[in-house]
């Protein structure tokens, strides 16, 4: 029996890691692509940089700002060809801004939202790589969901999570079958 428990709880470990997703927030022109970006918790987002010096800095939360927030995250100076990556492990709201000179107050800041958007969020907003040159990057895989143009992801745009692992409906769908299918190779 402890062995079968030790199985079970090693599937609802090691799993949405594997389900975890890559996003890619490109910087064009000196402005961030997205802007917007729907995560769940435990995605990466990767800031690849094929623009101008740029740096990665959260800002205070509440409407978008140009202040660095004490404490948050700083990517340091990255020049073309460098990238930044960074997990959300946990649902939230994060605004950032690029940190270098006056690119900020020229609009290059940017929203993520980990988990569901909270009530009161714009939804007029864009949403997820949708709207942009921004693709997602399969970690289970490795492959980049993109279209041949690279424009637009060939997989859901959006992704919403609705249950405490950030999963969506198909992703829960999916994880119960493996744990079924395990309970049941198991004896469980």
């Amino acid at each position: 029996m402890r062995f079968d428990i030790t199985v079970l709880a090693l599937v609802a470990f090691i799993a949405p890691s594997v389900l975890a997703k890559t996003w890619d927030v490109t910087v064009v022109n000196g402005t961030f692509s997205p802007q917007v970006l729907d995560i769940a918790p435990g995605d990466t987002v990767n800031w690849p940089n094929n623009d101008a010096d740029h740096a990665i800095v959260e800002t205070n939360p509440g409407a978008r700002s140009c202040v660095s927030m004490a404490g948050g995250f700083n990517s340091g100076r990255k020049m073309k060809g460098q990238a930044y990556s960074r997990v959300f492990p946990a649902q939230a709201v994060v605004n950032y801004k690029d940190g270098i000179g006056a690119n900020c107050a020229k609009g290059a800041t940017g929203t993520i939202y980990v988990g569901p958007r909270p009530s009161g969020a714009d939804p007029n907003a864009t949403t997820g790589p949708s709207s942009s040159a921004g693709g997602a990057t399969s970690t289970a895989t490795g492959s980049t969901s993109t279209s041949p143009t690279g424009s637009q992801p060939t997989t859901s745009p959006t992704h919403t999570p609705n249950s405490a692992y950030g999963l969506t409906a198909s992703e829960n769908a999916l994880f119960l079958g493996a744990a079924c299918f395990i309970g049941a190779l198991f004896g469980l």
